[in-house]
């Protein structure tokens, strides 16, 4: 169990890496990937949580304030990336989409 959850934090972290690396802030631009890719990684963030808390052998303790901040900017984030992905260019948006996710990944890090 501790190989796939290893595996799904590996995921988790390449989908969050993913959605910085398809969001141009300064050109406008959120390419089509951003949008499952930020999808990606909240429903790899749900599985690990939910993994944590029913496996014993994993010995998980989380923080549920942080993750559930951390699932409101996900879920946000989400929603808000496929709405805005068919969007003309320059697109506003493209910074606050930037903004959420560098947040959530910030929250990650530093709480």
């Amino acid at each position: 169990m501790e190989t796939l959850y290893t595996v799904i934090v590996g995921l988790h972290i390449l989908s969050w890496l993913g959605a910085l690396a398809l969001i141009d802030p300064r050109g406008g631009v959120i390419r089509k990937g951003a949008a499952h890719a930020i999808a990606t990684a909240l429903v790899t963030g749900i599985i690990l949580v939910g993994l944590g808390e029913s496996v014993a052998s994993l010995d998980k303790d989380y923080n549920h304030m942080k993750i559930g901040i951390k699932l409101l900017v996900a879920a946000v984030a989400t929603v808000y990336a496929f709405v805005q992905t068919n969007k003309p260019t320059p697109n506003k948006a493209a910074g606050i989409l930037f903004g959420l996710v560098g947040l959530n990944i910030l929250l990650a890090i530093l709480w």
